[in-house]
């Protein structure tokens, strides 16, 4: 049973030593500390101030408003974590399961090519609404300043980035057409593929990995408006034959499957900064999604072409992108850049638009399926290359602006 708290009167608060009397007659008692504390509420050794006409008498502390006040302030903040707790799990389920983004692009080709009908569904058409989605989700992290400065304020890296990326990998793709010893077809879609610009895949694997965005999307952008004229150039050299390429349908590509979502993505994070904050943290498992199924997508259309020809040209072709990767990485941090920029140009110099070399290839090599069969194994490893830098990148690398 819980004691009636004795009341303080003035000249019992005055002198500690005075023994404490009743209240006078129409004064409310609140309830003592030891006995909020009998029932699991206050501190002990503190004792409650009497209050008249629900005021605190003249001269007695405020400890008790102030209490009230935290008290709310505490109600108020556990609320509102409470309702967070869900959405802030899902955020972390979301980053666990992209950090197993390497894992989960090997098991898509292995189940690809075991069990091609669980990838089948997604065509041609269902890969390019997947990437605008996620160029879409990749504009949602930038802004037109940023996007301007890689112009204005970083044009040197845009240029190297562009140097890098038709100098590089054409290189060490006409030293491999020519001195690795593979079947002529195999050959060429190697060459074919070391001349084509940079693809879209290479932004997803830049933002799961948190390279530099504005400057991904642009050296992406900017390459492949510079394939109308070096896809066909380089192909001359390295394939010895001329490969025409659309400067039309290649630029409606470039605003559809990149500029126009990302222009979107940043107009909806300047207009809505506080709804991008909310979904930002979900992308990169949109991400990863869309990569895994590219994958199986396209190992479960060649299955034949890929267990024929694939032992042959996989060690071809990853020496290709390896060597893609390394030089990226290397020549940006010889000129000093920072290993957020480090990290972008390797992945834009490795991964080439295979998908596009894929395309040429069956226009203009009907009869040689070696030539495509190249093209898919290099969009397949080149996949899994870029997914494991990626997953080690986004573990090892605290946020986007590291």
């Amino acid at each position: 049973m819980i004691a009636r708290a004795p009341c303080m009167s003035a000249k019992a608060c005055s002198s500690p030593a005075s023994p404490l009397k009743p209240c006078p007659s129409g004064t409310r008692r609140r309830p003592s500390t030891q006995a909020q504390t009998a029932n699991g509420f206050g501190h002990s050794g503190v004792q409650a101030p009497c209050f008249k006409h629900g005021r605190p008498r003249q001269g007695a502390p405020h400890q008790a408003a102030f209490g009230r006040a935290r008290m709310s302030l505490s109600a108020a903040t556990s609320a509102a974590s409470q309702g967070d707790a869900p959405e802030n799990a899902l955020a972390k389920a979301s980053s666990i399961i992209t950090s197993l983004f390497p894992f989960w692009v090997i098991l898509a080709a292995v189940s690809a090519f075991h069990r091609p009908e669980l990838f089948t569904w997604f065509t041609p058409a269902h890969i390019n609404n997947g990437l605008m989605f996620v160029m879409l989700g990749m504009g949602l992290t930038l802004t037109f300043k940023e996007i301007l400065n890689v112009f204005t304020k970083q044009p040197q890296l845009l240029a190297l980035g562009m140097v890098l990326q038709y100098t590089v990998l054409p290189a060490i793709g006409f030293a491999i057409s020519r001195h690795w010893g593979l079947e002529r077809g195999l050959a060429i879609g190697v060459a074919l593929v070391s001349c084509m610009p940079g693809g879209t895949a290479s932004n997803i694997v830049a933002f799961i990995a948190k390279g530099d965005m504005p400057l991904s999307v642009m050296m992406t952008s900017a390459s492949t408006l510079m394939a109308v004229f070096m896809t066909p150039f380089l192909a001359t050299i390295l394939v010895g034959q001329l490969v025409p390429v659309d400067p039309t349908a290649m630029f409606l590509s470039v605003l559809q499957l990149v500029l126009a979502p990302v222009m979107v993505g940043c107009t909806i994070n300047t207009v809505a900064p506080a709804f991008v904050k909310r979904v930002r943290p979900f992308m990169p498992l949109v991400a990863t999604a869309v990569v895994v199924l590219i994958v199986g997508s396209l190992i479960s259309c060649n299955v034949s072409v890929v267990g024929t020809f694939g032992p042959l040209v996989m060690p071809a072709v990853i020496v290709l992108h390896s060597a893609g990767f390394c030089s990226g990485y290397w020549f940006s941090k010889t000129i000093g850049t920072s290993d957020k920029i480090a990290r972008t140009f390797s992945i834009e110099v490795g991964m080439q638009s295979s998908a596009l070399a894929a395309v040429l290839a069956r226009i203009h090599f009907p009869g040689e399926p070696m030539v495509v069969a190249a093209c898919v194994i290099s969009a397949c490893t080149m996949s899994l290359m870029g997914s494991m830098l990626a997953g080690i990148w986004s573990v090892t690398t605290a946020d986007f602006d590291a």
